[in-house]
């Protein structure tokens, strides 16, 4: 029995032999028929069978021979609308993916806090040089100058030097500054140095921690309160701070040190006594704590520490509050900007020489610090104090600021204060854009850990009354201290995970499902299309071979051709 073939499907790869179909069709008209077909010809006739055809819903209207010509130009007006709303919607749908192709969910709540690095705790006294310390290098620089004078001249000419803490923009008497400068350039400069150096003098005159620290207890159990395991010196943005955990050495710790309480956490006894007090730079009587990454430089115009001021003689609690926020490997495929973080692996240092240096993995806080010491290098010629060595990236001719850079340093406060990593035009803050620090390749850290701080406050009554007296019914202290705790304020912190909004078969089903509601597409009709045009790229390429093959025929004929000349 004999099949119809071309009733088995009307799918276009179901048609049995179409050109001779169509040949039969053009016999009909004449010996014509017999002649090749145009490529051109041949497009038409298969684009017509692939409408018939095709999967895809009311495409066939388009030459149904059962409706009239108008009919067939409001579906055509239909179809026309419907792509390109459908381009339209596509284009809007892969925009929303493209900005929206990272997001950051809340991974775990109860994240134990144990297992979150303890940050560093830097106390600085509101008094930044030491009366005592003042007053033995006044009469250093008498000794030394060639005039006499009496030693009050040096210790009102040292009360300039609270110009480097205090930036208030304030005008000041840059004539007296230069003098004084000049004074300190040549009796103020040890024979060893080849410049003044004002670190060296800073740290002489700021008060010791000895002097400032009585006494320190973690997890409820008395420590040494200098060590490497509690408080050492280090440079912050106040200069030279007393900091605990300088060396991150709480950055994993068990169920019981997991310091979450206020008996539980650290308690730092300090010295609030101003017989000392020479210079103090802030307006109220206080001093100050900056939490921070053990990482990290202490300076609050780096997005980096936070900055408290608990008022003298006042037990005062720092609660602090954890969130970690980490990185899905998966995006390690895109690029630090695309992502807008940076890996640990990808933070690309100056030199080896600094790598050696900073013993560290890339930091945001970090990145603008050195952005910041670059700038100030550049725009007033010298490195203020208090900035590290290790961030600076050539220390060839840098000098420490003076009293001359005072002026310098004043004028571009503003800019080092703020700091830009993306330009946005915003109506009205177009002069702070220009005159803000810009640092575009400071991008945060992939991983990382972001803290909060709160702060509450008792009258130093309640702790003096938990001390024991001794025999002369006589306490440890008396009522001028003040008492610092520091602890997690909850037992968990919040894991944040930062990853793909949208992985590839989410996409794909969106587009899918898009395509399917306006076009009715579906992956039949994308074998359709795909065959339809693997047929004829191939009929092309087929003729280009062929025409080429036949020319090179001709040519050799016509060359073997003979000629007989009469």
């Amino acid at each position: 029995m004999a099949i119809n073939t071309e009733a088995t499907s009307n799918a276009i790869w179901w048609i049995k032999n179409p050109k001779e179909s169509r040949g039969r069709r053009k016999n009909k008209k004449g010996p014509s028929g017999l002649r090749k077909q145009s490529l051109g010809s041949a497009f038409c006739l298969d684009m017509a069978d692939l409408l018939r055809n095709i999967s895809m819903q009311g495409y066939n209207k388009l030459l149904s021979p059962d409706i009239t010509l108008g009919q067939r130009m409001i579906w055509l007006l239909l179809h026309t609308a419907t792509t390109v709303s459908l381009i339209v919607v596509l284009s809007l749908t892969w925009e929303q993916f493209v900005a929206q192709s990272f997001v950051t969910n809340l991974k775990d709540p109860l994240y134990p806090v144990e297992n979150v690095p303890f940050p560093a705790v830097s106390i600085c006294s509101n008094n930044r040089i030491s009366r005592e310390a003042a007053f033995r290098y006044a009469i250093e620089l008498q000794e030394r100058s060639p005039i006499s004078r009496p030693v009050e001249y040096y210790l009102e000419r040292l009360m300039f030097l609270r110009e480097f803490y205090v930036h208030g923009g304030a005008v000041v008497d840059t004539d007296d500054f230069g003098s004084f400068q000049t004074f300190l350039d040549v009796f103020g400069t040890w024979d060893n140095e080849t410049f003044y150096d004002t670190r060296r003098v800073m740290k002489m005159l700021t008060p010791k921690c000895e002097n400032y620290v009585l006494k320190c207890t973690l997890a409820n159990v008395d420590i040494p309160c200098f060590s490497k395991a509690a408080f050492q010196e280090s440079l912050t943005q106040y200069g030279p701070c007393c900091t605990f955990n300088m060396e991150n050495r709480l950055k994993q710790r068990n169920f019981k040190n997991r310091l979450a309480s206020a008996e539980l956490g650290l308690t730092v006894v300090l010295n609030s006594s101003h017989s000392d007090h020479f210079a103090p730079i802030l307006k109220t009587d206080g001093y100050i704590v900056l939490i921070h990454s053990a990482d990290n430089y202490a300076s609050v115009t780096s997005s980096n520490a936070l900055e408290m001021f608990p008022g003298q003689r006042e037990e005062t609690s720092l609660q602090i509050h954890a969130r970690v926020v980490n990185t899905d490997d998966s995006l390690r495929s895109f690029s630090p900007f695309g992502r807008h973080c940076f890996f640990d692996h990808e933070a690309q240092t100056i030199s080896n020489e600094q790598q050696r240096l900073l013993k560290s993995t890339y930091s945001f806080p970090n990145c603008v610090t050195r952005c910041k010491i670059r700038s100030v290098i550049a725009l007033c010629r010298c490195l203020p104090f208090q900035m590290p060595l290790e961030l600076v990236e050539n220390l060839d001719g840098v000098v420490f600021c003076t009293l001359r850079h005072v002026p310098c340093i004043n004028q571009y406060q503003f800019k080092w204060c703020n700091v830009l990593t993306e330009r946005h035009i915003i109506p009205g803050l177009e002069r702070e854009i220009e005159e803000a620090l810009y640092c575009p390749q400071c991008l945060p850290s992939c991983n990382d850990v972001l803290y909060g701080v709160s702060l509450s406050a008792l009258p130093i009554d309640n702790y003096l009354a938990t001390l024991k007296l001794d025999g002369n019914n006589q306490s440890e202290f008396d009522s001028d201290i003040s008492v610092l705790r520091v602890y997690f304020g909850d037992q968990y912190a919040q894991y944040y995970i930062r990853l793909l909004n949208n992985a590839w078969f989410e996409v794909f089903s969106t587009i899918g499902n898009i395509m399917s509601i306006f076009v009715g597409f579906s992956m039949v009709a994308i074998f359709e299309i795909l065959y339809f045009l693997s047929k004829h790229i191939y009929i092309g390429c087929h003729r280009i071979v062929e025409k080429n093959h036949d020319d090179r025929k001709a040519k050799a004929l016509e060359e073997k051709q003979l000629y007989i000349c009469p």
